[in-house]
């Protein structure tokens, strides 16, 4: 797969920008759910390494990493990645769990 030069720093510092301005609005919106903010946290962590997997696979080759076998490496790193996503997801779920309970004991 063919990629421009500038593809890779914009992918990766739009997942940043992103994810910061996710991490900030969650935050603030859950200050006062301390449980469900950290959940929230946690959900922002895992999503950036399952990130992190995803570009090792896609930009391993413009990025200079050289693996013993590479079909075997991606397939890893996708792997991983899907893991890492899958948990992300869960805690969001979690997250939206626990202030929807605290809704509606109040």
């Amino acid at each position: 797969m063919s990629f421009e030069a500038e593809v890779i720093p914009l992918f990766i510092g739009g997942v940043l920008v992103v994810s910061a301005l996710e991490l900030i609005a969650g935050c603030i919106l859950l200050r006062n759910e301390k449980s469900a903010c950290k959940k929230f946290v946690f959900h922002v962590i895992t999503m950036l390494i399952g990130f992190a997997f995803l570009v090792r696979s896609i930009f391993a080759n413009w990025l200079n990493i050289r693996f013993d076998i590479a079909s075997i490496s991606n397939s890893a790193s996708i792997g991983l990645f899907g893991i890492f996503w899958c948990i992300s997801v869960m805690l969001v779920v979690s997250c939206i769990q626990e202030c929807l309970k605290k809704r509606t004991m109040d």
